[in-house]
């Protein structure tokens, strides 16, 4: 079952990159210009019909009033390669753009108005085309449960050897929260690494897992203490198993050098390829917590935004014993779109590639094994994804490639005048949905 909600109001963004945490930091730091330019579907949950007319209402504003007999760029890009741009007049009444896509996908309308004293307003708006209907153009590879099964095969046959260190939580500490620094031995090259957090008045077999998964970049995994207050053996792990606690710039350091572009590492290398090593660690992650002897033995809830979202689904796809999957804005999923003349999700390995001068290799035997998408199709779990429709890091397109692979029970808050962000409403929707389901196995 689908469910779409539309909820317009700006507010907190979760699980950003650094890049774009950092222009919106800038762009907060700048006086608000008296002019805006807005767009957005007529329609308020912006979903249509396959050729159905969809319409972009536009309307220029100075300090609230209406500005007339004003030139507006506007070009409008969809899937399927479809492209319209052009000029349009701005009136005292919303100006009407047209647009249509014959086949299931995204159109995205932008807006740009500058004047003769460089006063400048922008405006985006996204509409869905048949969104349910969305499904990969390429089949995945014929050996692609053979090949996880043998990554799983390597973890299940390597003894867990976990070193587990007490640390301080500082202001963050809570009495009956007990936090340790952990480090666990996985294949791929490297360990898997985390702060996992505990009741300490647990009991055996009481107590659900929650296991969170980090956003691209750098950076130190977090205490997860609010979930363990709230009666969860929780875990968050470092995307790339490094050390924890360590100072800002340290993390900074590695990221603006040695691992600038990790993303990238042994693209031509299936078994080495960077996100092969990322995802064995999200499903030793997995193996460590089911390990503990408090775990009820019955509920494991996985989460995470962007690339955060994309290592979630994949813990839901490499492991049936998950029970509910929370991501955000996944990406790491539907490489291969961008090949098919349709917007894949980060990292946008494929971008901008003529299908014709891509190493074939590249394209049948290492990009398609690590796509969080095609991993949805294995999940067993309870679903929930949020979904920007002018998101132009991880696109609808991609999102809705994985959602509309899940068979199990599933829902997705969409945004359609959302990028790569998830609001505070929607983040509270879908973490009271991750609670209930909880709660609701726990009396069972």
């Amino acid at each position: 079952m689908s469910l779409f909600r539309v909820r317009m109001s700006a507010a907190v963004m979760l699980f950003v990159f650094l890049t774009v945490a950092a222009a919106t930091a800038q762009q907060a730091r700048q006086p608000e210009s008296d002019y805006k330019l807005s767009a957005r579907a007529e329609r308020e949950d912006a979903v249509y019909q396959k050729g159905e007319k969809v319409l972009f209402r536009i309307q220029l504003t100075e300090k609230g009033k209406p500005l007339s007999k004003q030139k507006i760029q506007y070009n409008i890009t969809g899937d399927g390669g479809y492209l319209k741009k052009g000029t349009v007049e701005s009136s005292d009444s919303r100006v009407e753009l047209e647009a249509s896509l014959d086949r299931p996908g995204f159109l995205k309308c932008d807006v740009h108005w500058q004047d003769g004293q460089g006063n400048k307003a922008s405006g985006i708006a996204g509409a869905a085309v048949a969104p349910l209907e969305i499904r990969p153009a390429r089949p995945e590879p014929t050996d692609f449960d053979a090949f996880w099964t043998a990554r799983k095969k390597e973890l299940d046959d390597l003894p867990i050897e976990a070193a587990l260190q007490k640390v301080d939580a500082g202001k963050q500490a809570k009495p009956n929260v007990e936090v340790f620094d952990v480090k666990v031995n996985c294949t791929g090259g490297k360990s898997m690494s985390g702060y996992f957090a505990k009741p300490t008045e647990a009991t055996p077999k009481s107590l659900p897992i929650i296991v969170s998964y980090h956003g691209a970049g750098v950076s130190s995994a977090r205490m997860p203490i609010w979930e363990a207050e709230k009666g969860a053996l929780a875990l968050d792990i470092n995307a790339h198993g490094l050390e924890n606690g360590k100072p800002a710039e340290w993390y900074a350091d590695l990221y603006k050098g040695p691992m600038k572009n990790y993303r990238w590492e042994n693209l031509d290398n299936r078994d080495k390829q960077y996100f092969v090593g990322m995802f064995q660690r999200v499903y030793r992650s997995l193996q460590f917590m089911k390990a503990q002897p408090e775990w009820d033995g019955k509920t494991i809830v996985v989460k995470g935004g962007s690339q955060g979202g994309g290592q979630a689904l994949a813990a839901a796809g490499l492991d049936p014993d998950v029970t509910f999957c929370q991501a955000f804005v996944p990406a790491i999923c539907y490489h291969t779109g961008y090949l098919d003349k349709e917007f894949g999700g980060w990292p946008g390995f494929l971008k901008g590639n003529i299908p014709s001068q891509v190493d074939p290799a590249v394209i049948e035997t290492v990009v398609p094994y690590v796509d969080a998408a095609s991993l949805a199709k294995r999940i067993k779990a309870e679903c929930v994804l949020t979904v920007g429709f002018v998101d132009y890091v991880c696109s609808p397109t991609s999102v809705y490639v994985a959602y509309n692979n899940i068979s199990s029970q599933k829902q997705i808050l969409t945004m359609p005048e959302q990028g790569h962000n998830t609001p505070k409403p929607e983040a509270d929707a879908a973490n009271k949905l991750l609670w209930e389901h909880i709660e609701k196995r726990r009396v069972k």
